[in-house]
């Protein structure tokens, strides 16, 4: 990967990761007894590559199809809108999953504890966002050929 497409996925990943508020805080206590709050991600920057990786891939699927990459300039800045919307559709499915093998009841001592279905309001946030992200692709792709790579 060039220094180029190194930028455009690096810029990708922060507004991916403000999207997803996907950064925090964790608090951590030392041998000493110390408090401190380390930076933590809920999803790796490896896994956030991926995502945006299967975004430009979608992208380029929808007809009419396209060889747009990371490499192009003016299609990254034109698109992340809809890059990172596309990746995080992906990272709440992924997410879903993760939930849903959390959700179950726990009975001790006839004292029982539900969590929240959190996985069904991903699920629904997801089905939700993935209609609107592939009809928003079906209305920009028609209209690409007025828009020129640099490769022209």
């Amino acid at each position: 990967m060039n220094n180029n497409e190194q930028k455009n996925l690096d810029m990708l990943v922060k507004l991916l990761q403000a999207r997803l508020q996907s950064t925090g805080k964790t608090k951590e206590v030392d041998t000493d007894g110390n408090t401190t709050y380390v930076d933590t991600d809920v999803y790796s920057r490896g896994l956030l590559e991926s995502f945006i990786t299967l975004s430009i891939s979608e992208f380029n699927q929808i007809p009419i199809f396209t060889h747009f990459t990371l490499a192009d300039d003016k299609f990254v800045e034109t698109f992340a809108e809809v890059l990172v919307e596309g990746a995080t559709i992906y990272a709440l499915s992924s997410q879903a999953l993760i939930e849903r093998g959390r959700e179950f009841a726990i009975v001790d001592d006839g004292v029982s504890y539900t969590p929240p279905p959190v996985a069904e309001m991903l699920n629904t946030q997801f089905s939700i966002l993935l209609t609107h992200h592939f009809e928003k692709l079906k209305l920009i792709k028609p209209k690409i050929n007025l828009y020129k790579t640099t490769d022209d």
